[in-house]
């Protein structure tokens, strides 16, 4: 599939900068995927990682289909919790507000009133609506939630350059991803 990508844009391998990934929050298998792949290019290649939020580009996207520069990312992940961040534009790019968190539905961050202004209503993205009540209630906010958005390679690609030209950039032994949840507790099917 690289050699594929790297044809069509009539580029090799040694034409790549650094190389960008999704480092999560995510699929624990999805995200280590990508950044052994990663770090197996950036080693061979002797380039640098830039590990990009999959929440981030979550609402990069957000920004590039709807225009919002203010938005909640909301993705469930499992368990009865969410992957939740606040972000808003900046120079083009959307920005973390605050940090990260894995929490309850119920139990998100608070957002501040001056972060919050006089606001009713939020854009929220990603695949966690049907706990749309409990974090509507969490923050005494409407969310609004368009379904159509998710995260792509281009909205990783556009934050990585802005951490890229930043000199943002790491070793490939850095190429780590990022779970928010350390340990999953898996439960046996009952005859297992």
């Amino acid at each position: 599939m690289v050699s594929d990508v790297l044809a069509q844009a009539q580029l090799s391998i040694g034409d790549i900068d650094a190389f960008a990934f999704g480092r999560g929050p995510g699929s624990f298998t999805g995200i280590r995927i990508a950044a052994s792949v990663i770090q197996g290019l950036a080693f061979a290649t002797d380039k640098a990682v830039i590990p990009v939020s999959s929440l981030a580009a979550l609402a990069q996207s957000a920004f590039d289909k709807h225009e919002c520069t203010d938005v909640l990312t909301i993705v469930d992940a499992r368990m009865g919790e969410v992957y939740w961040a606040h972000y808003q534009l900046k120079e083009q790019v959307m920005r973390l507000i605050g940090d990260e968190c894995l929490c309850l539905p119920s139990k998100t961050p608070v957002i501040p009133e001056d972060i919050k202004g006089k606001r009713t209503t939020l854009m929220a993205v990603g695949n966690a609506y049907v706990y749309e009540e409990e974090l509507a209630t969490a923050n005494h906010l409407q969310l609004e939630w368009p379904r159509n958005i998710s995260a792509t390679a281009k909205d990783i690609a556009k934050l990585a350059l802005v951490s890229f030209e930043a000199g943002d950039i790491y070793p490939a032994e850095q190429a780590i991803p990022v779970y928010l949840r350390e340990t999953v507790n898996w439960k046996k099917l009952p005859g297992r």
